[in-house]
């Protein structure tokens, strides 16, 4: 579904991303794991056509869209959840998850529709359905914006730390819903700094540190793997 190869991205004189290559399959929950600074949200931020690579090339069902415009990469189907959730405080709940599909000329119905998929992920959401988001707490505001980013139907799904402060119960119930939505269907591109959190539901995973692609395999595999639980998982 997804084929990156030779990535570089520089700020500057800093190089943020040093020839990453990643592929992601359909149906796969794929982790990007490492500490903070190790290019993670780069990365991301590069496949969603925000930020524009010096190098290398990235496909997406196998058309290259390394230099289209982010609202183009929306509509081919790859949809963002940013860091930091970046809902919009002033509008409500239903206002955010309509912002969601702008790039589609969806009817008010399809629209509906979507928004009545939302709730059965999300139900806290269903209830404060009128609440504006910056009443939401953190937690709230996080499924928001996963929500928001699934009202564009995507086939692939980028989310960018999911876990970031966030109490540790409600991490688990996100988890258990990225996990789901998986099940039913949608490929998942998960970047996340919880790298033992991340293996547990990914199918594989890579290792970035300092924009470099340290390791990859399957997520079971390197979960149990010396250097990772030794650098990332306190072990």
């Amino acid at each position: 579904m997804l084929l990156v190869e030779n990535l570089s991205v520089n700020y500057g004189a800093i190089q943020a991303l040093k020839g990453i290559h990643v592929e992601v399959f359909e149906g796969e929950i794929v982790s990007l794991v490492g500490s903070n600074g190790a290019g993670k949200t780069t990365f991301l931020r590069t496949l969603s056509g925000l930020i524009k690579p010096n190098t290398g090339q990235i496909h997406f069902l196998k058309k290259n869209i390394t230099q289209l415009p982010t609202h183009e990469i929306v509509s081919l189907g790859v949809s963002q959840s940013p860091e930091g959730r970046m809902v919009f405080p002033d509008m409500t709940i239903k206002e955010n998850l309509i912002m969601g599909c702008y790039c589609f000329n969806y009817s008010k119905a399809e629209i509906q529709n979507n928004i009545d998929r939302m709730v059965t992920w999300f139900p806290r959401l269903g209830e404060r359905m009128s609440q504006k988001a910056i009443l939401l707490s953190g937690g709230e505001q996080q499924m928001l914006a996963i929500a928001r980013a699934l009202m564009a139907k995507p086939k692939l799904l980028l989310l960018d730390e999911p876990s970031l402060g966030i109490a540790p119960i409600v991490v688990q119930q996100i988890f258990k819903i990225i996990v789901e939505l998986n099940r039913e269907g949608v490929t998942i591109l998960l970047a996340e700094q919880n790298a033992r959190l991340a293996l547990k539901i990914s199918h594989r995973a890579y290792v970035l540190e300092l924009g470099a692609l340290l390791k990859q395999g399957k997520a079971s595999s390197l979960l149990h793997d010396k250097d990772v639980q030794r650098a990332y998982l306190g072990g």
